[in-house]
């Protein structure tokens, strides 16, 4: 679609997400248990015995201090890795279920409390693609679906802040080499990768990892030298046959232009981020707006925007340029705007966190409407509420109020033909963004 960022943040926000992976396969179809007790806890975790889980979890622990009193090799498996942690999150070996899925699907709430205490990852996936916010949601355990989005969303920010921290430390020139491979990455078949990749280490090639694996980040986007457009304009390609933009994204994008304009109203002034095929600024154009900046920062993009002459439109006010560069200009120049929209290609999350940080100093008070492309783990339904929850309390901060409205989208098989990987998957319901500012 669009510009990918926030296409790809959101895969990124989800890619630190989930956990089906061929080593996790490996792991959970061996024909021995790794852990004792793991058919009696997934048998307490159904039925509800709290009092036996959580023994089952005390005895676990116990055996983890007598091995660690036991040796002295800091390096042993045994040390590395917790059979208390291992109990509460193995996975059954055919279908992949975990405790934490089956006491979430039967509304266990105080044992999903503890395994998630002994360490069950919150974000596993079973040989389906379901998590166990899945399984409760499909279940109707609303409290367990609550829980369950409050851990993730809380362990999100907190990674999100991890990664941070070690891009800062690293210095802003190594910010490719700390993205986030996300599990759920809003591409095909989610297999878990790894959280983060080693500074300076070698990273895998197309030829060696399935598309699907492959980082949802690229840094090196506005290098890329055959980014081009199809003869009938629908379509926008990077150099790896990814989508940049589709046509499918059509009405989303119309959507997005009458929230901005404030349900259509002539004259505002609006900004949009990530030119792409040129659809929302088609629909912003229909309501004639008094200021109307597009910010793009690929040569190839820019050059069809002169060549179809929206340099030349009265209201259109072109940067050729990355945002990151030409938006503290509107700071400095004391610009507000009515509207704006983000919608950028290859970044990495943080860079979304870093533009709502900009976006928040030119949005005009009180009345501002700010959107972005909502491509947050679009595969998963309740990774996409985690990282959607994410986004809202980060925007929370910064004094602005969020809201998601229900825009029903239909994408057909057919209109992937000669794309390499796909951003999104079989959901016929789009959450478009409304940010306001708060009213207090």
């Amino acid at each position: 679609t669009v510009c990918m960022s926030s296409k790809r943040i959101a895969e990124d926000i989800a890619a630190m997400s989930t956990a089906k992976n061929d080593d996790a396969t490996t792991m959970t179809s061996t024909s021995e248990p790794l852990v004792e007790n793991h058919a009696e806890m997934m048998e307490a975790c159904a039925s509800g015995q709290l009092a036996t889980v959580l023994s089952l979890l005390k005895a676990a622990s116990e055996n983890d201090d007598i091995k660690q009193a036991s040796t002295n090799n800091d390096n042993d498996i045994n040390n590395i890795l917790s059979q208390k942690h291992l109990l509460a999150a193995q996975q059954e070996p055919t279908v992949g279920l975990s405790p934490l899925m089956s006491a979430s699907q039967y509304g266990h709430m105080d044992i999903c409390q503890a395994l998630v205490d002994a360490g069950a990852p919150w974000n596993a996936i079973d040989r389906y693609g379901k998590c166990a916010g899945d399984y409760a949601t499909v279940a109707q355990k609303w409290e367990v679906v609550n829980l369950l989005v409050d851990v993730g969303t809380k362990a999100e920010l907190i990674l999100g802040a991890s990664i941070r921290l070690a891009q800062q430390l690293e210095g802003p020139n190594n910010k490719s080499e700390t993205n986030i491979d996300t599990a759920a990455k809003g591409k095909d078949e989610d297999d878990q990768k790894q959280i983060s990749n080693d500074a300076g280490k070698p990273q895998p090639t197309s030829s060696t990892i399935p598309v699907s694996h492959e980082p949802c980040t690229k840094p090196d986007y506005l290098q890329h030298a055959n980014v081009r457009y199809n003869a009938a304009n629908t379509l926008l390609l990077d150099d790896d046959d990814d989508a940049v933009m589709m046509e499918w994204e059509r009405p989303l994008m119309y959507a997005h232009a009458q929230i901005l304009t404030h349900n259509g109203t002539k004259r505002k002034r609006v900004m949009n981020i990530g030119f792409g095929l040129g659809i929302i600024d088609m629909a912003l154009q229909s309501y004639e707006p008094s200021l109307h900046v597009i910010i793009e920062a690929h040569p190839t993009v820019y050059e069809k925007m002169i060549k179809d002459g929206w340099n030349e439109k009265e209201n259109v006010r072109i940067c050729f340029g990355r945002w990151q560069d030409e938006l503290p200009k509107f700071v400095e120049e004391g610009l507000e705007f009515d509207g704006i929209f983000y919608d950028t290609y290859g970044e990495h999350f943080t860079d979304l966190e870093d533009f709502h940080g900009l976006m928040a100093k030119v949005l005009h008070k009180p009345d501002g409407i700010y959107s972005f492309f909502n491509g947050l783990a679009p595969d998963n339904l309740f990774f996409h509420g985690v990282a959607c929850n994410c986004v809202k309390i980060q925007l929370s901060h910064l004094g602005l109020d969020t809201e998601f409205a229900q825009c029903e989208i239909q994408v057909d098989e057919k209109d992937w033909e000669g794309v390499r990987r796909k951003y999104w998957h079989g959901r016929d319901t789009y959450y478009l963004p409304i940010v306001t500012w708060k009213k207090s």
